[in-house]
């Protein structure tokens, strides 16, 4: 699929009063950058390696989509559903994340520095290797998460979200030492 094509299906189902169904669509590589997804049904979809630099994908349903090496920086994601997604090596800087679902997801390797988390789900998302450094991660569950070797340095994060997470083995602590 090119970016043209995605645009159509989008403005068709709109028009239609629908919501635009891409699910399992291949959208690898494409420049959807500044693109409206809001709300957009991408279960399965394979956005590996896109650019959706600020692209709005509020509220959209991106079960167990392929993220991985996508450039998602300053997307808003707020509100999305990312359940079991793979966001491995994603660029997520300055990235609104508010209560978005992130449970089960792959973040390992994963730049999200300055992104805003507040209120997400990270129930055992896997952050390993994760920059996270200066996010904003208040009221976020961070239950099982696994935040090893992860880099939490000026991270807005309570010591009782990391004291629920599953590892913090090598971790970057906000203060900048390194946890055992």
């Amino acid at each position: 699929m090119k970016r043209e094509q995605v645009m159509r299906v989008i403005k068709k189902a709109r028009a239609r009063g629908e919501i635009p169904n891409l699910r399992n669509a291949n959208l690898q590589n494409l420049d959807l950058s500044e693109i409206n997804l809001r709300r957009v049904y991408l279960q399965g979809a394979n956005l590996a390696q896109s650019n959706l630099r600020r692209a709005d994908l509020s509220r959209a349903y991106l079960r167990e989509a392929n993220l991985s090496q996508a450039n998602l920086s300053q997307a808003n994601l707020s509100q999305a559903n990312l359940f079991r997604a793979n966001l491995r090596e994603a660029n997520l800087v300055a990235a609104d994340l508010r209560r978005v679902n992130l449970r089960g997801a792959d973040l390992r390797g994963a730049d999200l520095s300055r992104a805003n988390l507040r209120g997400g789900n990270l129930f055992r998302a896997d952050l390993r290797g994760a920059n996270l450094s200066e996010a904003s991660l208040i009221g976020a569950n961070t239950g099982g998460a696994n935040l090893a070797a992860a880099n939490l340095t000026e991270a807005n994060i309570t010591g009782e979200q990391l004291s629920i997470a599953e590892s913090l083995a090598q971790t970057t602590m906000p203060n900048g030492t390194i946890h055992d």
